[in-house]
């Protein structure tokens, strides 16, 4: 009977050491899924604002009347746009757009729209 009472509490901890190393993994899981859900939101907020940015551009880039290079900042419900428009040699425009989302996250692109063709003809992001 003395050998019996003995095992119960190795057995206890060693079950209570399982559960313990069971909850921790779980919780790592949960929060790394967390974290890239979150990083996700973030890049489709960041690719929303830069395609905003790029449509009210090319209005701009349009514009005849409108002296180049032009700076404009827009505020948005997801965040915040800095437009730069440039003349290029050619009939292009490079437009430097930056966004900035609520979190303060930024993603930068330049975008070359051909005016003539009126098509974006470069999207390089970074």
């Amino acid at each position: 009977m003395n050998n019996e009472k003995g095992i119960i509490y190795p057995l206890v901890i060693t079950m209570c050491l399982i559960i313990l190393i069971f909850f921790g993994y779980f919780t790592g899981k949960v929060s790394s899924e967390r974290q890239f859900v979150y990083m996700q939101e973030e890049q489709l907020k960041q690719t929303r604002l830069l395609q905003q940015g790029v449509e009210r551009a090319i209005h701009y880039a349009k514009d005849a009347s409108v002296f180049l290079p032009v700076e404009k900042s827009f505020i948005l419900n997801e965040g915040m746009i800095n437009l730069v428009i440039e003349q290029t040699p050619e009939d292009e425009r490079l437009i430097l757009i930056e966004a900035f989302t609520d979190k303060r996250h930024t993603k930068k692109v330049k975008v070359y729209y051909n005016v003539t063709q009126n098509s974006v003809t470069k999207w390089v992001e970074g």
